[in-house]
C-alpha cells in the first residue's frame, strides 16, 4: 500500500500535524502524529510557524488550534485539493471558512458534560461508534445548510445527548469543538483519525483491513494471555486520578469492574495542598466536592464488602489543582518555588516548615476522619526544574518520616506508601528525592516507583535495580504506565513488565491510571491468565500480613 511519495530521496508522508511548537498544543499534536501511526498511517508534524512551507505536497492537515493567522495558507492548501480537519479553534473566520457556525464557548458541567462523543451513521466508513473523553469545555459550533453538517454529538456520564455538535463535516474538511484527548480509549481515537485520512488520501487506509487485523492481533492477544499463570497474594493497585472513580457519580460500579478484574488496592487521588474532594477544615474545596460532594466517603462506602483497599492519595509539594486565588495565596506566603529561569511555578517549597506543617495537618484530618486502608503520598519532592538548595533530601525525608508517624498514630494498621520517581539515585539530585534510605530506615510501607517506560530493557533495569535486597523488594509495588505522558502500553507490553516485576521479586504492580483503555483493552486480557481467579485470595493474603 502506498503510504507516502519520494521527495528529494527521502520519503515524505502525505499527511501532517500542524500544531503549536511548544505546550499543550505540541503534546496535542504529537498524541495525534503517534495515534495515526498505531494505524500504519504516516504523518508529518510541521510547527504552526512554517505552515505554509509544511503543508507543500500534502493532501490532508490536521489542525490543532488553529488561528486567523494561518488562514491564508490554509486558503491555498484548500485550492491545491487538500482536506483539513480543525481541533477547538477559537477563531470565527476560521470557522467560517470550514463553513461552519462557530457558537458561544461552553463550561462542561458537573454532571460530566462532555464525556463521550457518538457518531452518526453519516460519518466516514470506518470510524467507531463513539469515543469516550472527559472534555472540560468546548466551542459549540453549529451547521451551515448547503456547507456543513454535524456527523457526532456530545454525549454526557449517563448517556443523554447534550444537543451540542462534537464533529461537523464540510466541504473544506472536519470541525471538532474541542480536542482529542490523551485520557483513554485510545484504539477509538486511532481508529477515529485513520478514517479520516481514509476517506481524504485514496489508499492511506483500509476499513477492510484494519478489521482484520484488528481481530487476529486480538486473537493473538488472547492466546498469550492465556499462557500466563496467576500469583496469588501480590498487590495489585491503580491510580485513580480523578478522584470520581471511572464512573463518576457512580462509585459502586467503579469498584464492581475493579473487583471482578482482580484489583486488591485503589489509590483515589482525594487531596492536595490546593484541593479537597471532601469536606477539610484544612484544605479548600474542589470544584468535584462543591458539585458532587464527599468523594472520599462515597469511595470508602462503595468499597464496603468487595476486599479492595482503599488509600487515600494526596498530592504534596505542588499546587496542582488549586485555583488560581489560591495559587496567589501561596505566592503571598513564600511556598511557591521558581524555576531555573526564575518563574514562579505552581509546586511548592519542601523547605518551608509552614508548609509542611499545612500538608502535615492534612493528613492528620483525612486518617483521624475516614477508615482509610493506607494513605498515599506523591510529589513528596522538589520541582524537576528548580535549582535546589544544598541537603535538599533533607526536608522532603523529615517531611515523610513526620507524614509516616502521624498516620500510624492515629491508625496503626494503615498502609503507608509512597510514589516516587524509578530511576535511582539520580533522582536524589533531580528532585532531592532518596528514597532508597526511606527503605533501609523502614520509613514506608510499600514504595511505588513510577516505571513508567515502554522498552523492555529499560523496565528490568529499573525494577532489578529497586529490588536489589530482598527487604527492599518485598516493599517494592512497581507503577506501569499504561496511559501515562511517558509511556503507553499494550497488552503485551503489560503482561511482560508484569512478568518482569515477579521475577525480581516485587510485591505488586500499580497501573496508570484507571481509565477505559485500562479497563477495556488491558484488564480483561489479564484476568484470563496474570489475573485468573486471584483476586479473593490476594486480599486474604495481604490482611493477614498487616
Amino acid at each position: 500500500m502506498l503510504l507516502a511519495m519520494k521527495c528529494g530521496g527521502v520519503f515524505a508522508a502525505e499527511i501532517a500535524v500542524v500544531a503549536p511548537g511548544s505546550g499543550f498544543g505540541l503534546s496535542l499534536g504529537r498524541h495525534i502524529v503517534r495515534w495515526l501511526g498505531m494505524n500504519g498511517v504516516k504523518a508529518d508534524f510541521v510547527d504552526e510557524k512554517t505552515i505554509s512551507s509544511g503543508l507543500k505536497g500534502k493532501k490532508l492537515a490536521y489542525l490543532v488550534m488553529p488561528k486567523e493567522a494561518q488562514l491564508p495558507a490554509m486558503t491555498s492548501f484548500a485550492a491545491r485539493g487538500g482536506k483539513m480537519f480543525a481541533f477547538y479553534s477559537d477563531s470565527p473566520k476560521v470557522a467560517s471558512f470550514f463553513g461552519v457556525r462557530m457558537g458561544a464557548y461552553k463550561k462542561a458541567n458537573g454532571s460530566g458534560q462532555f464525556s463521550k462523543i457518538v457518531f452518526a451513521k453519516t460519518a466516514p466508513r470506518g470510524v467507531p461508534s463513539e469515543m469516550v473523553q472527559s472534555s472540560a469545555n468546548i466551542f459549540t459550533a453549529h451547521p451551515v445548510q448547503g456547507r456543513s453538517r454535524a456527523i457526532a454529538m456530545w454525549h454526557d456520564r449517563s448517556g443523554r445527548s447534550t444537543g451540542d455538535a462534537a464533529v461537523l463535516s464540510s466541504n473544506v474538511g472536519w470541525w471538532m469543538t474541542h480536542v482529542l484527548l490523551a485520557d483513554g480509549d485510545e484504539k477509538a481515537k486511532a481508529q477515529f483519525l485513520a478514517a479520516v485520512a481514509g476517506a481524504s488520501v485514496p489508499g492511506v487506509w483500509s476499513y477492510t483491513e484494519f478489521i482484520a487485523k484488528r481481530k487476529a492481533l486480538r486473537e493473538a492477544d488472547r492466546q498469550y494471555a492465556l499462557a500466563q499463570k496467576p500469583r496469588p497474594g501480590e498487590i495489585r493497585a491503580v491510580w485513580e486520578h480523578s478522584g470520581q472513580g471511572l464512573y463518576p457519580g457512580d462509585w459502586p460500579r467503579t469498584f464492581r469492574e475493579l473487583q471482578r478484574y482482580g484489583i486488591t488496592d485503589i489509590f483515589v487521588n482525594v487531596a492536595g495542598a490546593g484541593f479537597a474532594h471532601y469536606p477539610s477544615k484544612v484544605l479548600p474545596p474542589s470544584a468535584t466536592f462543591t458539585q458532587r460532594g464527599d468523594q472520599l466517603a462515597a469511595c470508602l462506602k462503595a468499597s464496603a464488602g468487595t476486599g479492595i483497599r482503599v488509600h487515600a492519595w494526596i498530592m504534596c509539594f505542588t499546587g496542582t489543582r488549586g485555583t488560581s486565588a489560591r495559587l496567589q495565596t501561596f505566592a503571598k506566603k513564600g511556598w511557591r518555588v521558581k524555576s531555573k529561569k526564575g518563574e514562579l511555578t505552581e509546586y511548592l517549597d519542601p523547605s518551608n516548615a509552614e508548609l509542611r506543617q499545612y500538608l502535615l495537618s492534612a493528613i492528620d484530618e483525612v486518617t483521624r476522619r475516614y477508615a482509610v486502608h493506607g494513605v498515599h503520598l506523591d510529589f513528596v519532592r522538589w520541582y524537576e526544574g528548580a535549582k535546589l538548595p544544598k541537603n535538599a533530601t533533607k526536608p522532603v525525608g523529615q517531611f515523610v518520616t513526620q507524614a509516616r508517624m502521624k498516620v500510624k498514630g492515629i491508625r496503626p494498621s494503615a498502609i503507608f506508601s509512597t510514589a516516587v520517581f524509578g530511576k535511582y539515585p539520580s533522582c536524589i539530585a533531580a528532585v532531592g528525592q532518596d528514597w532508597q534510605s526511606w527503605l533501609d530506615a523502614g520509613m514506608v510501607d510499600w514504595m511505588v516507583p513510577m516505571n513508567y517506560v515502554e522498552d523492555g530493557k529499560k523496565y528490568a533495569s529499573l525494577i532489578g535495580q529497586q529490588c536489589g535486597t530482598p527487604s527492599h523488594s518485598r516493599k517494592i509495588v512497581s507503577g506501569i504506565g499504561v496511559t501515562a505522558i511517558e509511556s503507553r502500553l499494550n497488552v503485551r507490553q503489560v503482561i511482560d513488565q508484569i512478568r518482569l516485576a515477579r521475577q525480581h521479586g516485587a510485591a505488586g504492580i500499580a497501573f496508570f491510571d484507571l481509565d477505559y483503555t485500562l479497563v477495556n483493552d488491558i484488564l480483561p486480557y489479564l484476568r484470563l491468565g496474570l489475573f485468573k481467579n486471584t483476586a479473593a485470595s490476594a486480599t486474604k493474603s495481604h490482611g493477614k500480613s498487616r
